[in-house]
């Protein structure tokens, strides 16, 4: 591995970090007003999304706060409303009775699906302007960068 050189000035120290958040910010801000249809919010549909990711397991809450880099009172409270909305339940662990097994409903799959299509449109939408190649280089590039990042914390 080659050792990444120092920033020439101090726009480029801080463009990395800026263009990322930026990005972030307006794919979130796209992918809100699409499912604003479904009435499920971004981080909402993460949760549907690693519930059928996962459906040969079992996610606890606990599983579910690890997957999304959120705290157990953020995943609790949309655990809360995802039941309210009928979209999972939440069943007692053959194995140990304190812990709870969360799963999709019937209903929670069918959005889940639904919003699958339009997180894919939003996807194949913000790529467009990237040549396949070139996009496929970037997704790969990310996901070096995050394990980098996760090694080091």
């Amino acid at each position: 591995m080659t050792t990444p050189s120092i920033p020439e000035s101090k726009d480029d120290e801080h463009r990395f970090p800026v263009l990322l958040r930026a990005a972030w910010f307006s794919l979130n801000k796209s992918f809100r007003a699409q499912l604003r249809e479904t009435g499920l919010t971004p981080v909402q549909f993460t949760i549907l999304r690693w519930l059928s990711e996962h459906k040969k397991s079992s996610l606890s809450q606990t599983d579910l706060a690890k997957l999304t880099a959120s705290n157990q009172n953020n995943i609790a409270d949309l655990v809360d409303r995802l039941e309210a909305l009928e979209l999972i339940k939440r069943e007692r662990d053959e194995n140990d009775s304190r812990r709870k097994i969360i799963s999709l409903t019937p209903r929670g799959e069918t959005v889940y699906e639904d919003s699958r299509v339009l997180a894919l449109e939003l996807q194949m939408k913000a790529m467009s302007c990237l040549p396949k190649d070139q996009s496929s280089r970037l997704l790969d590039a990310l996901v070096r960068v995050n394990e980098n990042l996760r090694k080091g914390s």
